[in-house]
């Protein structure tokens, strides 16, 4: 749109993405400290954005700065570390009280010397502070398998729901998935029905027989999937049901959800590429 910027980055450490300009409006999906994000139009205190995953959301203006592609360039090349606790403070210098928190995932710039356990960082919106180096670990290319999926999954694990949801602060059940897999280094795509198109697609096996790293898909038919579960190395499936919890499909496992077990659709191995052209409805996702 004439007049906008090219870009603008998220300066808060999680920013709410809205059906539409209001606080009131459905939460969609949410964004974190140092995502690019293409601002489309402004309505008063809000602007439209474009996230990285292709969604499109509205996020109010306190949350958001100007940004270019050269800076956001820029800061990706000097980034180091990222955020490996699901929530780490930000303190201004070593004994003084936290300025800011933020989420797992968050890019910054790290020194080499510690201070009381304290790195100095650089955080996208241009501020310096201190972060505990037991909270940080290094950015590096990182290939998804089963083990490290389930790993950064159960980490999750007792995170309420919340509906749009994307972060540590409450999961939905393809924000969940979506966080898990972009952690890994893959972005899929926002919501169950669209992610049911992701990867190849595979018969419904017996429990016992799931393959961990695999996506379960639940709903009423094929065409209207609702949820989403990964599968762990026990067979069990991780998910985003009231809270981050383990469940299974094995009527003879403790942890079996028949309600699910009965609505569950499709089988997809997301480190194949997809075969099939086939659209599900537009669905949201729980």
């Amino acid at each position: 749109m004439p007049g906008m910027p090219e870009l603008m980055r998220i300066v808060s450490a999680v920013a709410d993405v809205r059906r539409e300009p209001s606080h009131k409006a459905e939460l969609v999906s949410q964004a974190i400290q140092g995502d690019a994000v293409t601002p489309l139009k402004a309505e008063n205190e809000w602007t439209l954005v474009r996230m990285d995953d292709g969604y499109i959301g509205w996020i109010r203006d306190w949350h958001l700065a100007t940004w270019t592609t050269v800076q956001a360039d820029s800061f990706a090349a000097a980034a180091t570390h990222r955020i490996k606790a699901n929530h780490a403070l930000v303190f201004l210098s070593p004994g003084e009280s936290p300025v800011t928190e933020l989420v797992v995932g968050t890019r910054l710039v790290a020194g080499e010397r510690s201070t009381r356990g304290l790195v100095a960082v650089r955080l996208a919106d241009d501020r310096t502070g201190f972060v505990a180096r037991s909270s940080l670990e290094p950015l590096r290319k990182r290939r998804p398998n089963p083990e490290r999926l389930a790993k950064t999954g159960l980490a999750f694990l007792g995170i309420p729901y919340l509906w749009g949801g994307t972060t540590p602060n409450g999961f939905d059940c393809s924000g969940l998935i979506q966080r898990i897999f972009r952690l890994n280094g893959v972005l899929l795509p926002r919501d169950s029905d669209q992610q049911a198109l992701f990867g190849a697609e595979r018969p419904n096996p017996a429990p016992a027989e799931l393959v961990p790293g695999h996506l379960l898909f639940f709903g009423k038919a094929r065409d209207s999937i609702t949820h989403v579960g990964l599968v762990l190395p026990d067979r069990t499936f991780l998910h985003s049901y009231g809270q981050v919890t383990v469940n299974s499909v094995d009527p003879s496992h403790p942890r079996y959800s028949r309600r699910l077990a009965e609505i569950w659709q499709l089988t997809r191995d997301p480190f194949r590429k997809a075969t099939s052209t086939r659209r599900s409805k537009p669905v949201r996702s729980q």
